[in-house]
């Protein structure tokens, strides 16, 4: 069995980041049931506080221009086989950057390549799919979250996967010590969460180390205002697509014999070419699926990017004509093909070329002088 890019959806929704590093601290060994509100309402106390720090520093009017624009680059290495996809859209005398994102990485994505640097310190915005910071700092929307994932029928996961499937997830989270019974509760955005991040963990690269993480610090550094480019309940539809037999074999994928150290190789192997700007492929999407299922599949294939793409590159589209100059991270995967971002921009008259490696600081800031 070989896992495929969209049943990574992990990988692909900000809103599954959330949920990540909200259950991050409350799932390990041990933990006690009704530990799982109190421990992060505790950390989120604490980040709140950082991120009032922040929002404080962003909006204080004695910060000068310069400050403003002041690169946010650590001073560490750059790996030199770090090269990301990057993309320069521009009509008339309208311009922004597009970047394919992974919304899960190692440590050495933080220190980014001089032309992404050079781009995101020329642009006043950062776009994100969603505020990930915002949602997870503060408990009344972390909640709010959490209530929107819960099943309000009365059923449980039980009902809506085999038992099978469930005692067979059930086992693979417990011997990882990421299992509590209160998750019977959630829908499958929340069992397919868990069982791809402990894979992510195992491949060594992280959703608390996501490149929305990774640059939100980063504009938060320099007083770089943050822009929504969905919201949280459009991400959360895409889960309400699929179909009770669609979620059972997707969250059986994972615990068959072999899957985890197979998944385990196909996310570096996805990792390491997003590190080095390949097109993100998602010609094998549909191997190994059943053809009862392909209807089912492509109903949520449609919601998972298809769509999303559309209402993307609508956004991306509002920024040009606003005049606002943005650094416009959504996933990889919404970049490429003939329903990608890149693609539709182009469509609508927008001339988008790829931003290459060799790209220097002189050559970014001469357009910005000129």
């Amino acid at each position: 069995m070989r896992i495929s890019l969209k049943r990574t959806a992990s990988l692909l929704l900000s809103a599954v980041i959330g949920v990540s590093v909200i259950f991050s601290g409350c799932s390990d060994t041990g933990a006690e049931e009704g530990s799982t509100y109190s421990k992060h309402e505790s950390s989120s106390v604490s980040s709140s506080s950082q991120s009032s720090r922040e929002d404080s520093s962003k909006t204080e009017s004695s910060k000068s221009e310069s400050s403003k624009s002041e690169s946010s680059q650590d001073n560490i290495s750059v790996d030199p086989d770090y090269t990301p996809a990057m993309w320069r859209v521009t009509k008339g005398d309208k311009e922004m950057y597009l970047f394919g994102s992974i919304h899960a990485t190692d440590d050495s994505a933080k220190n980014l390549p001089p032309y992404v640097q050079n781009a995101f310190d020329e642009c006043n915005y950062l776009a994100l799919e969603i505020d990930t910071a915002d949602v997870t700092e503060d408990f009344a929307k972390a909640y709010s979250l959490i209530q929107k994932m819960i099943y309000t029928d009365g059923t449980t996961i039980k009902d809506h996967i085999s038992e099978e499937t469930y005692n067979a997830a059930v086992k693979y989270l417990t011997d990882k010590g990421m299992y509590m019974s209160y998750y019977d509760s959630f829908k499958v955005l929340m069992w397919i969460s868990l069982l791809e991040n402990s894979i992510a963990q195992d491949a060594g690269i992280d959703t608390n180390n996501s490149m929305e993480a990774i640059m939100t610090e980063k504009a938060n550094k320099v007083g770089k205002k943050i822009l929504e480019v969905e919201s949280v309940d459009i991400q959360l539809a895409v889960f309400d697509k699929i179909s009770d037999k669609l979620a059972d074999f997707m969250i059986k994928s994972y615990t068959v014999d072999g899957a985890a150290e197979e998944m385990k190789r196909s996310l570096t192997e996805l990792y390491n070419s997003w590190k080095k700007g390949e097109a993100v492929s998602d010609s094998d999407d549909t191997e190994g699926l059943p053809d009862d299922l392909k209807d089912d599949y492509e109903l949520y294939n449609e919601a998972l990017t298809t769509n999303r793409n559309v209402g993307m590159a609508d956004k991306a589209e509002e920024y040009m004509k606003d005049g606002k100059k943005v650094f416009f991270m959504v996933g990889a995967a919404h970049m490429y093909g003939e329903s990608g971002i890149v693609s539709l921009l182009e469509k609508r008259g927008y001339t988008v070329e790829r931003v290459q490696p060799e790209s220097t600081a002189s050559q970014v800031q001469s357009r910005a002088a000129a």
